[in-house]
């Protein structure tokens, strides 16, 4: 099941915790409660937009390496969402291959936060904001964009 393909249906498994993927908010709360730990790093896609260099330089230091600012700069331009949805590793290409995608979709679309709202129609955005106000009512976890 594709995402642009039926869209309605995909949400619908998401939010019921019947896809593969989730359940989200309970593994997210999770990881988020562990967020001191020194084995764990947690990254908002947000800031990796706002500042990729700086979130790079954040990942180098939790796992113990130095770059030179120029290796830094080949790291940021691959992982630079022009380069990056292209990059067949992380594209899912397999997942079309294996008829889990449709053909023509892209799993990286824009890169842009918020981007799924351009997906959903209404009644759609009224769950997701309930879902999430609802998951994230017990917990100080809050996502970028939505303050």
């Amino acid at each position: 099941m594709g995402f642009d393909g039926d869209f309605k249906t995909f949400w619908h498994y998401f939010i019921n915790d019947l896809h593969y993927w989730t359940p989200f908010f309970e593994h997210l709360k999770e990881a988020w409660e562990k967020r001191h730990d020194p084995n764990l790093l947690f990254l908002f896609y947000e800031d990796l937009k706002k500042d990729l260099s700086h979130e790079v330089r954040k990942v180098c230091k939790f796992l113990g390496k130095e770059y030179t600012v120029d290796q830094i700069a080949v790291l940021c331009d691959h992982l630079d969402i022009k380069n990056f949805k292209y990059n067949a590793s992380v594209n899912n290409d397999i997942m079309k291959e294996l008829g889990m995608m449709y053909p023509k979709e892209e799993f990286v679309r824009k890169g842009k936060s918020g981007g799924w709202r351009d997906y959903f129609d209404e009644e759609m955005i009224a769950q997701a904001d309930k879902w999430m106000e609802d998951n994230l009512r017990d917990t100080d976890l809050r996502f970028p964009h939505l303050q």
